[in-house]
C-alpha cells in the first residue's frame, strides 16, 4: 500500500444544493481497515431523495441524536485530509457535497486525489448507451459489483460486520461503500487495476 485510501459514499436530501444525511466510509492504511458511519439531522428533505434512501428527516433526527454535519465534521475531517486517494463511485458529486458541507462548517477538506471506480469502468465494461453517444455508459454501482463477481449477500455480510449494524439496504451509504471497496479490490486482484 502506498499510502491510506478511503473509500466513501453519501445519502443526501436532495441534488445540490442539498445536506448530506449520511456519510459512510472505510479507511484503510498498513494497520488494517476502520469503517465510520454517520447521521446527521437535516433542515429539509426532498421526497425523491427519501425515496432513493428511505430515511425520512423524524429518523435522521433520532439516528443523529439531534446532530448536524457542522457538529462532528471535526471528527471525520483529518481521515479525509490524511488519506492518500478518496475513493466512491461517482466520486465527483460525493466530493461536492462534501467540500460545501464543510464549507458550511467553516472547515477545509485539502486536495486530494480522487479516482472514480463509475469512470474508470465505463471504457472497461464498455455497456451499451440508450441514446448513441459514441461513449460507453457508466455502470451503476450494482453492474460493476456484477462485472467483478461481488454478490449483494457478500457486500451485506461484510457491510453488518465491519460497520456492527443489522438493518442494511441498497442505497445506505455504508452498503454503497463495502460494494465499491469490494469491486475495487477485485479490480486489483483481478490485474485491471494496480493499488492506488
Amino acid at each position: 500500500m502506498q499510502g491510506p485510501i478511503l473509500v466513501f459514499d453519501t445519502e443526501a436530501t436532495d441534488l445540490e444544493p442539498g445536506q448530506i444525511c449520511q456519510l459512510a466510509y472505510l479507511y484503510e492504511d498498513e494497520s488494517g481497515l476502520r469503517a465510520h458511519n454517520y447521521f446527521f439531522s437535516v433542515d429539509d428533505m426532498s421526497e425523491g431523495a427519501q425515496e432513493v434512501h428511505g430515511f425520512s428527516m423524524e429518523q435522521l433526527e433520532k439516528l443523529s441524536g439531534g446532530l448536524y454535519f457542522e457538529d462532528i465534521a471535526q471528527t471525520f475531517l483529518p481521515d479525509f485530509n490524511q488519506a492518500k486517494v478518496l475513493i466512491g463511485h461517482n466520486v465527483a458529486a460525493d466530493e461536492r457535497y462534501l467540500r460545501v458541507e464543510m464549507e458550511r462548517a467553516g472547515l477545509k477538506l485539502k486536495k486530494v486525489n480522487t479516482f472514480c471506480t463509475m469512470n474508470y469502468a465505463s471504457g472497461l465494461m464498455n455497456l451499451a448507451r440508450k441514446v448513441v453517444t459514441g461513449r460507453p455508459k457508466p455502470p451503476k454501482l450494482s453492474e460493476l459489483a456484477a462485472y467483478y463477481g461481488v454478490t449483494e449477500e457478500e457486500a451485506a455480510s461484510k457491510t453488518r460486520e465491519w460497520f456492527q449494524a443489522e438493518d442494511i439496504s441498497l442505497h445506505d451509504a455504508r452498503f454503497d461503500t463495502v460494494l465499491t471497496y469490494l469491486s475495487y479490490k477485485k479490480a486489483i486482484e483481478k490485474g485491471d487495476l494496480r493499488a492506488l
